[in-house]
């Protein structure tokens, strides 16, 4: 009965600390890193310090945004053992990809919440939409990075609903948001879209859309004319359920 007791309250202790993070939109990664590629890690260094951080080295085999780089930096323990809730360990030989952030030391480091995408034999789906939606921003030559955190008012999942049963072949749209500083939005453009005329649809649906912001304790202002990406993405029909648009990158 105790040995019972000693693993309930372990495993309650791990889901009260458990690092939690929001699943970030493609859009949302992409923008706020300053480093992006498919890359392999290639050898792990030691922990420096006490700190949870250590340098890896990797090889790029396609970059889709910012420098190129030799290594960047983990928020983990290099030997894989137990560290703090978000301490994470990418062992050698694993493909995928980075986005990384540049801190105020000049190191570029990836954490339990960067958004990575680990290249295997799961979700081949979601691989390869992230990777085309990728290859498509770099054909596009769209490489700004803006830190700001938006969030949408929780309407246009609402005005998506009339898309359901609808067929199309394409499995992303991508527009891009012009703000006035208020964050009135001054212009909706057509980054990469459906090829049907739905895209005039989604982008008057999108102009009408109402936005939050943060910056760094400013809330609700933003420099004129700031850019913000969205992604639209369709998913085909499962079983009895129809298809559907949504702003959720699942």
């Amino acid at each position: 009965m105790k040995k019972i007791l000693q693993i309930t309250i372990f495993l309650f202790s791990i889901g009260v600390f458990a690092c939690t993070c929001d699943d970030p939109k493609i859009t949302e990664k992409y923008i706020e890193s300053d480093f992006v590629a498919k890359a392999t890690i290639v050898k792990n260094y030691k922990n420096e310090n006490s700190r949870e951080l250590y340098k890896a080295d990797i090889i790029i085999s396609e970059i889709f945004k910012g420098e190129k780089l030799k290594s960047i930096y983990v928020a983990g323990r290099s030997d894989g053992g137990m560290g703090s809730s978000c301490s994470i360990f990418i062992p050698k030989n694993t493909e995928l990809i980075i986005y990384a952030r540049k801190n105020k030391d000049g190191k570029y480091s990836i954490g339990m919440c960067s958004g990575l995408l680990y290249l295997n034999n799961r979700n081949a789906k979601r691989q390869k939409r992230e990777l085309d939606i990728l290859k498509m921003f770099k054909s596009k030559n769209i490489d700004f990075t803006d830190k700001i955190n938006y969030r949408e008012r929780a309407k246009l999942h609402k005005d998506l609903e009339q898309f359901k049963g609808i067929e199309l072949e394409k499995n992303y749209g991508i527009y891009e948001i012009a703000f006035e500083s208020d964050l009135k939005i001054k212009n909706v453009t057509e980054i990469s879209g459906f090829e049907n005329p739905i895209d005039q649809k989604l982008i008057e649906i999108i102009k009408k859309t109402e936005w939050s912001s943060f910056d760094k304790g400013i809330k609700d202002k933003v420099p004129d004319n700031s850019k913000l990406l969205i992604g639209i993405y369709y998913y085909e029909k499962d079983k009895e359920n129809p298809s559907f648009l949504s702003q959720w990158y699942l």
